[in-house]
């Protein structure tokens, strides 16, 4: 039975009360390594009074600091951002209504900008298994409290793989359902539907529980799907095919993560899982999928840049000023390629159940290294140089899941499983499938 099975299992039947899991909790927190540091703010007396009905009745609960809350502070990881927050987002609020009791916030850079987790508010986070080095980003702090069983469970967002590339730097697993199954309000640009709500949790079943339990369409999100049901069956034709490549986008890996993906692949396919390795040769979407970025983030932020400067980080000042080299005419070309990559995938998924990628091309690396080395030649800041496969799924909006699959040099490496649209239940199966295989 899987940690969190077994730990609403205990709470249904009494055997442990939410009182009591708030207090363990209190402690694990109280026993960290302070240099982890994957918490902005915590609020246990709180937690003790919140209602406990329903089918996460008395699991606890941190959210990550980009998702409001009611009574805690959400700071987005950012020093200028008022720490007033009256009522729960989407999420939020479908967790309390499930049972859930949310006790804190976990830590992000500054609007979950980046691949590594420095928030401006609490310092850095890093990574329980070394901490010299970096537990990724955005969701870094939620890694930290699963990896460091805290949580059993922990909230993650997603924009650009930042709940699965911490669950791979960590050994965990994290998931990314279709847009919209698990809705994302207050949001200022609906229509963008980039951003998804997501979890950590130490297995895939794990994951199913949590995600099942507060999914479903909400009528503000007017992308997302408006059925209640995530768990669809599988498609009616099944292809019986699975495509595994080492990058989608020509991204370079390094030899140790090289070398435990041919492993996984062996072990796969030995144990009967109908692997081919197409070539895949897709135009990049970094330099597009950039230049949205930075132009959304110029929009946003870049009033506060001008006039208080000292509040932002390097890495975000560099994205902001970016934003403003890009013209209508570019944004307009941006949709034209997410339309046109969307096109090509769709039809790539006419021939393949599942696409399988290494989350990342890399183990994780030092937290104050901003152009870590693949196989000795640094890589750039951001997903042109460390996580290109990822932004499949934020793109099309497709589920994805990040699964331990080896460890290079000591250090974990993630296996991606990317699902066509709406299909997270057989994400979610194929990737429990393999988890067993893997961890056997």
């Amino acid at each position: 039975m899987t940690a969190l099975r077994a730990l609403l299992a205990q709470l249904r039947s009494g055997e442990v009360s939410p009182a009591e899991l708030i207090e363990e909790t209190a402690q694990r927190v109280d026993a960290l390594p302070p240099e982890l540091n994957p918490l902005v703010s915590v609020d246990f007396d709180r937690a003790l009074a919140q209602p406990t009905a329903g089918p996460l009745s008395g699991l606890p609960i941190a959210l990550k600091d980009l998702e409001p809350a009611a009574g805690l502070p959400t700071t987005y990881g950012a020093a200028f951002v008022d720490p007033e927050t009256r009522a729960d987002g989407s999420l939020a609020a479908r967790l309390r209504a499930a049972g859930a009791v949310i006790w804190g916030k976990s830590t992000t850079p500054a609007f979950g900008h980046k691949d590594v987790t420095d928030s401006l508010v609490s310092g850095v986070t890093r990574n329980p298994l070394d901490p010299a080095r970096t537990p990724g980003g955005s969701s870094g702090g939620a890694a930290v409290l699963v990896a460091t069983g805290v949580s059993v469970v922990a909230h993650g967002t997603d924009a650009a793989g930042s709940v699965r590339m911490p669950a791979a730097l960590c050994g965990l697993a994290g998931f990314k359902p279709s847009f919209g199954r698990l809705p994302r309000v207050p949001s200022p640009d609906l229509w963008a539907a980039r951003g998804h709500h997501g979890f950590l949790a130490r297995s895939v079943d794990d994951l199913r529980i949590i995600t099942g339990a507060v999914a479903g369409g909400d009528p503000r999100d007017p992308i997302g799907p408006s059925d209640l049901v995530w768990d669809e069956p599988p498609p009616r034709r099944r292809r019986g095919r699975v495509a595994f490549v080492e990058s989608l986008f020509g991204q370079r890996l390094d030899h140790g993560v090289a070398e435990v993906l041919r492993k996984v692949g062996d072990r796969l396919s030995n144990a009967g899982v109908p692997l081919e390795s197409p070539e895949v040769c897709w135009d990049s979407p970094i330099e597009w999928a950039n230049m949205w970025h930075a132009a959304n983030d110029l929009h946003h932020f870049g009033d506060a840049y001008r006039r208080t400067p000292e509040l932002f980080s390097p890495s975000h000042a560099a994205i902001i000023e970016a934003g403003a080299e890009v013209t209508v005419a570019d944004l307009f070309r941006v949709q034209e390629n997410r339309s046109a990559l969307h096109l090509r995938a769709t039809e790539f998924f006419e021939d393949y159940d599942f696409i399988l990628t290494p989350t990342l091309p890399l183990p994780a690396w030092r937290h104050d290294d901003d152009h870590p080395a693949i196989n000795g030649e640094p890589v750039a800041l951001g997903p042109g140089g460390r996580w290109a496969d990822v932004l499949l799924a934020n793109l099309t909006g497709w589920p994805a899941i990040s699964i331990p699959c080896g460890v290079t040099d000591g250090l974990p490496v993630g296996l991606q499983v990317i699902a066509p649209w709406r299909a997270d239940g057989p994400c979610l199966g194929f990737a429990s499938q393999l988890e067993e295989i893997l961890g056997g």
